[in-house]
């Protein structure tokens, strides 16, 4: 089966023809746009896509970032006749009362049970939704909050799974990347903190920080796990590394050397096939590679000269 690189870009106002995820090649190939505009119903735009994810009905889902429009919008998974995904609905919104933790979102993923988790930059919090095929709440609204949420004496918005720090003790600084780990504790990038935070699967319970600034740790923002699940990759943007934390050993050591390759701003992560890893390298606007085993540079940018600066990518098979 075809394989092919998304990519998404800050986009913005001055960059509308950015804001939509790019398709390129295995050999680096600019190819189309993946996400089909005109499939798109009137009030509804493409707005600073961030995180996008593969959902367990196999559907596309993608965080619409631009403050007014945050939300997280479902395509098709399926391509249509011209090799991109239609629109299907706009799956979680943003709702100044019923759902507000929503703001200005960066990440999305979904756990082991199918249901949606949201980290949003502006509320600093992740919300949980009820997934596609749930049969406890309608698909797309806030989750009840979890048991081992410390809930202090402020009310939290519908959803929240994990707090910020001015809501809750153990809460977050600066959300970033979320992911679960193989056992379905849930690893939190915390920028500002300088650590990956672990919680609890469906609990929320604050379990410890995995890696600190004791690691050198400088500013997390994306993360990425290895195909056999046994590393934590954490891209380090304060120091432009990436950091690797074996979850067997326990043990956290630079995977990626500083500004390595023309590291700048290390943004998505992804594995390919091909014994490569890939690197989003946001202000440089490149896609470099790395060896998976060493974290050497391998050769030439990948894809260099982009138009804007790249956020998350992820190596897709059709």
């Amino acid at each position: 089966m075809p394989k092919e690189w998304y990519v998404s870009f800050h986009g913005g106002e001055e960059k509308v023809s950015l804001n939509n995820i790019h398709i390129y090649s295995t050999d680096g190939k600019k190819l189309r746009k993946a996400l089909n505009k005109k499939s798109l119903p009137e009030g509804t735009k493409l707005r600073e896509l961030r995180g996008f994810v593969f959902g367990p009905d196999q559907n596309l889902y993608v965080v619409n970032a631009y403050f007014e429009y945050s939300e997280v919008l479902k395509f098709k998974g399926a391509l249509n006749e011209n090799g991109q995904h239609d629109f299907a609905e706009v799956f979680v919104k943003r709702h100044a009362e019923m759902n507000p933790g929503i703001d200005h979102p960066f990440n999305v993923v979904f756990d082991s049970e199918g249901d949606l988790y949201v980290s949003s930059q502006n509320t600093n919090l992740i919300a949980r939704y009820h997934g596609p095929a749930s049969k406890t709440g309608k698909p797309g609204t806030p989750m009840p909050l979890p048991q081992g949420l410390d809930r202090g004496k402020v009310d939290l918005p519908p959803g929240t799974f994990i707090p910020s720090a001015k809501l809750a003790s153990n809460g977050l600084l600066e959300v970033r990347a979320v992911i679960f780990a193989p056992n379905n504790d849930l690893y939190v990038a915390d920028r500002a903190a300088d650590c990956v935070r672990i919680y609890e699967a469906r609990t929320g319970r604050h379990l410890r920080n995995l890696v600190s600034r004791t690691d050198q740790l400088d500013r997390p923002i994306h993360l990425l796990l290895s195909p056999d699940g046994r590393y934590l990759l954490i891209g380090s943007g304060g120091n432009d590394s990436i950091l690797r934390h074996d979850l067997q050993q326990g043990s956290t050591s630079v995977f990626v050397e500083s500004k390595s390759g023309g590291l700048n701003g290390p943004a998505g992560m992804a594995f390919g096939d091909d014994g490569f890893l890939y690197v989003a390298s946001r202000n440089s606007k490149e896609i470099l590679r790395y060896g998976s085993i060493d974290g050497r540079q391998r050769g030439k940018p990948f894809i260099k000269d982009l138009e804007d600066n790249p956020e998350f990518l992820m190596l897709v098979r059709h």
